[in-house]
């Protein structure tokens, strides 16, 4: 949505007063909130997932359903770490690599970086942005195959660890090409990674490929049971259509037309909190469990990037309350992810 530029600074001025009126306190993140947070996810998560495995008929279905719950919630952190300062939460991405990342062959360096692009004015809404799309300009036929695309997960992630990553160390060119287009979490296609990947980075990579070889060669020698490469494949698949859907509902898909500003940015995003007095306890864990990690203030969190996921939620209600009707932030909200993705649809539809 364009603005005139004076409007659209006043009307950033006034939210960037009411955000300097946050406490100081809000922006650091809390050590005990996070080791506690996924510590316990984590665990839940990889504990029904080998009761599961071990399982069978529906109690497997009935366990599975409740372990990638969990397991989506812990992978949503790589988004946290992504913001994260190094110095704020020392051995915490080490910990989430080993936790999560390795064994899900999802290590945070896919994120890190790149996801950065996103929060980049100048990338925002391009083709240089590897999480957006303009879906809202698109026919739904390319919003349904996007989604449907990220059943495959499972083995994309087999491919680039298993099988990317050594031939890539072995061809240099095709290493190259191999950082550039295949070691970015994108929705994006077209997006390029920039830059080297640091050391860091390659011992995730070398993790995650031992890690697939070596279950690999244990489920060969009769180890470990072939169920548990089916648990996994349908837990990983699952999270990643729950996170790929979440995805569609975190922006409008508006822009086509290039660079926007701040102001066209956060009219371009989403906070799923209804205004009215349907924000149940209920209501509000399913929203939870949907984005959870605080991403369901999704717009919010594009104004203040900073911010910790623990203190998303009662920013969201500071602001709400001291902002005028007519403020840019509250054009944002919407009671639930239901009504923007079929917004989505509509306005996709529009260009059949």
């Amino acid at each position: 949505m364009a603005l005139p530029s004076r409007i659209a600074s006043a009307r950033a001025r006034v939210l960037d007063e009411a955000i300097r009126a946050l406490p100081s306190e809000w922006f650091k993140p809390a050590a005990l909130i996070y080791w506690t947070d996924l510590l316990i996810s984590s665990a839940f998560g990889w504990t029904l997932f080998v009761l599961a495995v071990r399982a069978h008929g529906w109690t497997r279905a009935l366990l599975l359903v409740p372990a990638t719950g969990a397991l989506y919630r812990s992978v949503l952190f790589i988004h946290e770490i992504t913001h994260l300062n190094s110095g704020d939460l020392p051995f915490f991405k080490v910990a989430w690599n080993a936790l999560i990342g390795v064994p899900l062959l999802i290590p945070s360096f896919l994120y890190e970086s790149v996801h950065l692009d996103h929060h980049r004015q100048r990338c925002y809404g391009t083709p240089a942005d590897p999480e957006y799309v303009p879906y809202g300009r698109r026919r739904p036929a390319i919003i349904i195959a996007s989604a449907a695309l990220s059943l495959l997960a499972p083995l994309l992630f087999a491919v680039r660890f298993g099988i990317l990553a050594p031939l890539g160390w072995m061809v240099p060119r095709l290493g190259r090409t191999i950082r550039e287009r295949a070691s970015a979490l994108v929705i994006n296609t077209q997006y390029v990674r920039q830059g080297a990947l640091d050391r860091a980075a390659r011992l995730e990579e070398a993790a995650a490929f031992a890690m697939f070889w070596t279950v690999a060669g244990l489920a060969w020698a009769g180890v470990l049971p072939a169920a548990m490469f089916v648990c996994w494949a349908v837990a990983v698949s699952a999270a990643s259509l729950a996170n790929a859907v979440r995805t569609l509902a975190a922006h409008r898909y508006d822009n086509d037309d290039g660079e926007l500003s701040m102001i066209g940015q956060l009219l371009d995003s989403c906070t799923i909190a209804p205004q009215r007095p349907i924000g149940s306890a209920a209501g509000d864990a399913a929203r939870a469990l949907a984005a959870p990690v605080g991403l369901r203030f999704h717009a919010l969190h594009h104004w203040i990037p900073s911010l910790p996921y623990h203190n998303l939620g009662r920013a969201h209600r500071r602001l709400v309350a001291a902002l005028a009707a007519d403020a840019p932030y509250r054009e944002t909200l919407a009671d639930g992810f239901t009504p923007v993705l079929r917004d989505l649809f509509r306005r996709s539809r529009a260009q059949s």
